[in-house]
């Protein structure tokens, strides 16, 4: 029986050192690519080659005083004449996950396992990229008056209203980190080292959400009715994103190919990317990473496309 028990310890031992050292690992691999890229870039400088990153970093220096005046005044708007001001970014994910829990699991009697933080890992992620994607989606026609006088790259104002949204994404981190906490010390749910994989996660997002920045008010210019449509289908992607269910319920059955569509869906695996990092206190497959990476670039690219090619015309409908 002590033989068992001193495997077993030893093997718990281990595994947790493997995993410490695997988290520790693609971090350090994070920050290597990062500088890798920054000597790139300062190679490019050197030789007078061009580069986007180059190109964008100057561009931030130039305007950089524009930015942050853009940037404060959008954070400070969305809480004007609010007594709880910012605080409402910790308590809204809250309040809406103590109405659904109580609805999912009191009356429609859903078992999930910790199904709290389940849902406010969904609700934290959704809402930001709702959150973001609204705002930066009007950024150019409710920058018309400066847009027609003052001559600055139009890109400015989509990164600039992100930016101030996607402030609100890391401060709902916060209370769901703070809540996962609590919840553990009496449910057996840990906080554990995979945490420090959470700014893949987000930036990987939030690049993404700039992508889709650019795409939508690129088309808001030209199409108003893209206001009142994007409402509706942010509503339809939400229900197609697994917030409030499982999609391990709907796997089995006539209904696996539904499965099969909604993992088609980037927002499935930014969630389940988070929900892995913290409930399961693991690192997601590394399929995951590829994928929310490819999503997040793919999704900028297009963005940026359709953005440059439109911006000239700008003028002549806002």
């Amino acid at each position: 029986m002590c033989i068992v028990i001193f495997t077993v310890g030893a093997y718990n031992v281990i595994f947790q050192s493997v995993n410490k050292a695997l988290y520790l690992g693609i971090v350090i691999l994070g920050f290597v690519i990062v500088a890798l890229y920054f000597l790139y870039l300062q190679s490019c400088e050197k030789n007078n080659k061009k580069s986007w990153g180059l190109y964008f970093i100057r561009t931030y220096c130039k305007y950089q005083f524009l930015i942050e005046q853009l940037v404060t005044r959008d954070f400070k708007i969305k809480y004007k004449r609010s007594i709880l001001g910012v605080f409402w970014s910790f308590l809204n994910p809250l309040l809406m996950m103590l109405v659904q829990y109580f609805v999912f699991v009191t009356i429609m009697k859903f078992e999930i396992p910790h199904y709290a933080i389940y849902l406010l890992c969904g609700i934290v992620i959704f809402n930001g990229f709702n959150d973001c994607t609204t705002q930066s989606m009007r950024s150019i026609t409710g920058n018309a008056t400066l847009i027609t006088k003052v001559y600055v790259p139009k890109y400015i104002y989509p990164i600039s209203k992100v930016c101030s949204a996607s402030i609100n994404i890391l401060l709902s981190m916060v209370p769901l980190l703070l809540v996962t906490f609590i919840y553990g010390l009496f449910n057996n749910l840990y906080l554990k080292p995979s945490v420090v994989l959470l700014p893949f996660a987000l930036i990987t997002l939030i690049i993404f959400i700039m992508g889709m920045g650019f795409l939508l008010s690129s088309l808001m210019v030209f199409f108003h009715d893209i206001e009142f449509l994007w409402g509706v289908i942010v509503s339809m992607w939400m229900y197609a994103t697994p917030i409030i269910y499982d999609i391990n319920t709907i796997a089995v059955g006539k209904l696996s190919w539904v499965a099969s569509i909604i993992k088609l869906n980037p927002m499935y695996h930014y969630v389940e990317f988070v929900r892995s990092i913290i409930i399961n206190g693991t690192s997601p497959a590394l399929s995951e990473y590829v994928i929310c990476l490819g999503c997040s670039l793919g999704m900028f690219a297009i963005g940026a496309f359709v953005f440059k090619k439109t911006q000239d015309k700008f003028v002549l409908y806002i």
